[in-house]
């Protein structure tokens, strides 16, 4: 069991880092208060890198499906290839959703297809959770299960990894020197602090009532008239689309056209974001979705019901950001609720 699992010291770890940064772009998570954020790995900051900790603020389509890209050409000539590690399961469980979309089908999008062939991703599992984390609840759980090439399991002063990918394998190859072969101890440490961290997040559910996929189940369509609802939520949205904008499976996106100085036109696809007024609109004028309401029901039934039944996934990977990013207090486990409830009563004032 243990053939394909080594050991690395947090020392070694950053001297690997380093020597791959002449090669690759290496992107890592740092701590800045009790957020993470992704940035280039520099060895002059290792002290404030964190890989363990939570999921980042930047979802992990912001590296592979940028905000804002330039549709003139594919190619970009002497980029280099990118590492990113440190990404948690939440993150890493949306590439089901944003591959089926983008490269599933009829045709494969160039632009997704470079980024996500040209980067290698190093998973990572959480070390701790917060009360907006809900994976579990999702059919997830606070480490990665797949869609990574190597994992890092923090332990004290080193990290358990595992090797899923011909990627990850000949990284290991390449720099056995800084490897060593696990030990059943480790793996089971490994396995205990996965289990300390899940158990967490089923008390964070229970108390709240989360609501998991079993019973979420057909719940938006069954209640998609339950206007009381969508009208209550949608009364503090402020149409900023930031739940949108960071939620790691949300995809959609516009194309516009800039006219520089010299008269030479740029293309680019720039994020778009279901809550804006302007997403629905068409040709005339026209907008099928002119009601903030209709436009919040449409993002639950986007997620909860039409991938469900398309990929049989639910389109959220339980991550938390929408909740922490929405000015708005609108709390999606809260929605999910009312709707599996099956009604809707103002709760009243505090």
């Amino acid at each position: 069991m243990t053939e394909k699992i080594y050991t690395i010291t947090k020392k070694n770890l950053f001297d690997l880092f380093g020597r791959l940064s002449g090669t690759h772009r290496v992107i890592v998570p740092y701590e800045k208060g009790e957020n993470f954020h992704f940035a280039d790995f520099d060895p002059k900051k290792e002290d404030s890198i964190e890989l363990g900790g939570i999921r980042q603020s930047q979802p992990l389509k912001s590296f592979i499906n940028p905000p804002r890209e330039g549709m003139l050409s594919v190619h970009n000539e002497g980029s280099k290839p990118v590492i990113i590690a440190g990404v948690k399961g939440c993150d890493l469980s949306s590439l089901m959703l944003q591959d089926f979309v983008f490269l599933q089908g009829d045709y494969e999008d160039p632009f997704y297809s470079k980024g996500r062939s040209g980067t290698m991703l190093i998973g990572n599992d959480c070390t701790y959770a917060k009360e907006t984390c809900f994976c579990i609840a999702m059919d997830g759980a606070p480490y990665p299960k797949k869609y990574f090439d190597m994992n890092l399991s923090r332990m004290d002063d080193y990290f358990v990894v595992e090797a899923e990918t011909d990627k990850g394998n000949s990284l290991i190859s390449s720099f056995r020197m800084f490897f060593a072969k696990a030990s059943r101890a480790d793996i089971d440490k490994r396995q205990y602090n996965r289990d300390r961290v899940s158990a967490q997040i089923k008390d964070f559910i229970n108390k709240r009532g989360t609501k998991n996929t079993s019973q979420i189940k057909d719940a938006v369509m069954k209640n998609y008239n339950l206007t009381a609802l969508w009208q209550d939520f949608a009364s503090t949205c402020v149409e900023c689309g930031a739940c949108n904008l960071a939620c790691p499976t949300c995809h959609c996106f516009l194309l516009f056209d800039e006219r520089s100085k010299e008269n030479f036109k740029k293309r680019y696809r720039v994020w778009d974001a279901c809550l804006y007024r302007t997403f629905a609109r068409v040709a005339g004028g026209a907008n099928p979705r002119k009601h903030l309401y209709e436009r919040l029901r449409n993002r639950f039934e986007k997620k909860f019901d039409f991938f469900p039944k398309a990929l049989n996934y639910f389109a959220c990977t339980g991550c938390g950001r929408c909740i922490d990013a929405c000015p708005g207090n609108i709390d999606l486990r809260e929605v999910l609720k009312g709707l599996v409830d099956g009604k809707w009563n103002k709760p009243p004032n505090d």
